[in-house]
């Protein structure tokens, strides 16, 4: 997983990988809060971006998720979101698994699994394999605009 602020991109285009840097400039000047929900080219196939209005949910509502051929770079945009995350656990099978049709699995909750909380402006990168929890409401549950970049694991070098 990899944090930042959107504000500080430039700064760090030397330690970030190219493919993010691609990824989080082609949004600089994309008003998202306006832009229809929807997907949205950015290389293709091999990068995309996805503007959803999301109900914030849970912990009890809500499912570990990880995807094998693409990162996800999530950005809110309207309000704050907490994010669930753990590095891959090889012990914890699936309980729906979607892979093959949609690059998507959901996990029962993992042994070891640490919260971060953002707030607009800021973005979180969850590699493949990597656990995730997004759409966590932190004090009470209302409609999110985020946007969610996806990124193909080969251009990643993966």
């Amino acid at each position: 997983m990899i944090v930042g602020l959107l504000s500080d991109v430039a700064k760090q285009k030397n330690v970030l990988p190219a493919a993010i840097v691609r990824a989080l400039e082609a949004l600089k000047d994309v008003d998202i809060a306006t832009k229809e929900p929807g997907r949205y080219e950015i290389e293709g196939d091999k990068m995309f971006y996805l503007v959803q209005d999301v109900e914030l949910r849970t912990m009890e509502e809500s499912r570990a998720e990880a995807h094998h051929q693409y990162a996800d770079i999530q950005i809110p945009v309207s309000t704050c979101e907490r994010y669930g995350f753990s590095l891959p656990q090889p012990d914890l099978a699936p309980s729906d698994n979607q892979l093959e049709e949609k690059d998507l699995a959901f996990f029962p909750a993992p042994a070891i699994e640490s919260f971060i909380d953002t707030t607009p402006g800021t973005y979180l990168v969850f590699l493949p394999t990597e656990l995730h929890r997004p759409c966590l409401a932190i004090k009470s549950k209302e409609t999110i605009r985020k946007a969610v970049v996806k990124v193909h694991a080969s251009l990643l070098g993966l």
